[in-house]
């Protein structure tokens, strides 16, 4: 008896793990901060392309 309750206790917690794992993993999905725009402090910051540089 104390087997099965022993392997039941191990399987909710493999299933927890398993939530919590894909949890960590989906959470900028779930809740995007928009961090993967472009701020105009970054677009002012990038340097020039080679088309605008004069050359020699």
């Amino acid at each position: 008896m104390i087997i099965w309750s022993i392997n039941i206790m191990i399987g909710i917690l493999l299933v927890a793990v398993g939530v919590v794992i894909y949890y960590i993993f989906k959470y900028d999905e779930f809740w995007p901060n928009g961090s993967d725009d472009t701020t105009e402090q970054e677009e002012l910051l990038q340097l020039p392309s080679d088309k605008n540089s004069q050359g020699a």
